[in-house]
């Protein structure tokens, strides 16, 4: 009896998968242990980042990764990022510094995902891989914010002689938890991202629940921008789920009602639906205020340099606004280099959200739930960049979800599993050789059942019994 098998797969290195697990562990180098040389801050990730990205490209350009449209967004944000530089500051060495650290921690980021992640699959395997180290995070978050007793960067500023500069700041009985992070909030949104991501992975046992518990807590955090994310995410995790269970539910639906929701927001209301927002969605009502001051003075001063910002100078606001601090990443870097740099890197989330939900539709069940959790991560952090500015690790983990996002949503699934004929179990394919008429090694594509099929194949279980195939010379077979 014809004896058929797959056809072997052509297997791909998981060295791309490991770099970028790599560099995630990175990211919890805390920044004591980063030095500076020629005006250009060197930390760890950042030096790894230019290796691993520099090889990445040389072995899987044309083969893991393929250039694509949305790629050409980030490039041209960084590009004008280093036009911005130079022309607000004059200086050689200050836009080496600026362009150089922003291609780093935005393009280069970006690239690592997007040459290592290229199928639900490997995104399982990343997932699985950091699964600890989040964990390990996490238990740190926890620890600080109920001990009210910080350990991780005291010890890094011991071994380096850098300072610690974190505040001990406490809400709702709690210390606010950063662990190796610059910030409590870069601390809270970063952990939050990973709740969509560990919750429609599909993945079994141990890295899914410690993935989940980890993400979790970005609550110790007591971030507002941190508790909208995994409020947000769960919500529009639940709304999946809906949508799955519920005829006609569909995301454009949803979509359609928020837009909806929004114009009426702000044709009806005095402060319009941005103050709104941060008023009622913050822990602290002294930061609410200051973020809408922020979105009010800032706006005033990105419409006096709306082409290249002001750099890294002072932004001009009122005297008793004591704080220069700007919680809001899409416009700060509208301010320091120009609107475009901003829209460029908008277009590109929104390309990557859009891919992802088109290609959804065409995976099995498994891979669809895993696709819409990347979009729902994604679009839910670059929402909350509204109140956070982000930099440094947690910068460069936003770019890497941006690959990972548009890397998916660039996949297309595999062609159904091929059988070779090989008889009597035995011999290499024999690529559709003619014997007597017959076709005796031609691949066969698996997919709709067919009723019958010609002699030398091997008919599906259950199939009804099959007339002899058409002899060479065309004439019924007796």
């Amino acid at each position: 009896m014809p004896n058929y098998r797959p056809a072997p797969a052509r297997s791909q290195s998981l060295t791309p998968i490991y770099l970028a697990a790599t560099l995630v562990y990175l990211l919890f180098i805390p920044e004591q242990f980063n030095v500076r040389a020629a005006g250009l801050l060197l930390s760890p990730y950042r030096i790894f980042m230019f290796g691993a990205t520099i090889y990445l490209l040389f072995n899987t350009i044309g083969g893991r990764y393929r250039p694509a449209w949305p790629d050409l967004f980030v490039g041209l944000s960084v590009f004008w990022i280093w036009i911005a530089s130079f022309v607000t500051s004059g200086s050689i060495t200050t836009t080496l510094a600026q362009g150089g650290s922003h291609t780093l921690d935005i393009a280069f980021a970006y690239l690592v995902a997007r040459a290592s992640i290229q199928t639900p699959k490997d995104l399982r395997l990343l997932l699985v891989l950091i699964a600890p180290g989040l964990a390990v995070i996490g238990f740190v978050l926890v620890q600080e914010a109920v001990t009210h007793v910080r350990f991780v960067q005291p010890i890094a500023a011991s071994l380096t002689g850098a300072p610690e500069l974190l505040r001990d700041d406490v809400r709702l009985g709690f210390l606010r938890g950063a662990g190796p992070f610059p910030h409590p909030i870069l601390a809270g949104i970063f952990m939050a991202s990973f709740l969509a991501l560990y919750l429609t992975s599909g993945l079994r046992g141990w890295p899914k629940y410690l993935g989940i518990a980890a993400a979790c807590t970005a609550f110790f955090s007591m971030s507002s921008a941190a508790l909208l994310g995994l409020l947000a995410g769960a919500a529009f995790l639940s709304y999946q789920w809906l949508t799955e269970k519920v005829v006609n539910l569909t995301w454009q639906l949803l979509l359609s009602a928020g837009a909806a929701f929004y114009i009426v927001i702000e044709l009806t209301s005095n402060s319009g639906f941005y103050n709104l927002l941060i008023r009622y969605a913050s822990l602290n009502t002294a930061t609410a205020y200051n973020r809408v001051l922020i979105w009010d003075f800032g706006t005033e001063n990105i419409k006096q340099h709306p082409w290249f910002g002001i750099g890294y100078d002072d932004w001009v606001r009122p005297d008793w606004m004591h704080s220069g601090s700007f919680d809001h990443f899409w416009l700060i870097m509208a301010l320091r280099f120009g609107i475009p740099a901003s829209i460029f890197l908008l277009v590109m989330v929104v390309a990557g959200v859009t891919l992802l939900s088109r290609t959804s539709v065409l995976l099995p069940l498994a891979d669809r739930r895993l696709l819409r959790g990347v979009a729902i991560s994604f679009g839910v952090f670059a929402m909350g960049l509204n109140s956070v500015s982000i930099w440094l690790t947690v910068l460069v983990w936003f770019f890497m979800l941006a690959g990972i996002a548009v890397s998916l949503g660039l996949y297309r699934p595999p062609p159904p599993t091929r059988y070779v004929y090989r008889p009597n179990g035995s011999g290499p394919p024999q690529g559709g050789e003619q014997q007597g008429g017959r076709p005796t090694g031609v691949p066969v594509q698996a997919g709709r059942p067919q009723r019958r099929v010609q002699q030398g194949y091997a008919a599906r279980p259950g199939s009804r019994p099959m007339r002899p195939a058409p002899t060479a010379d065309n004439s019924p077979a007796e």
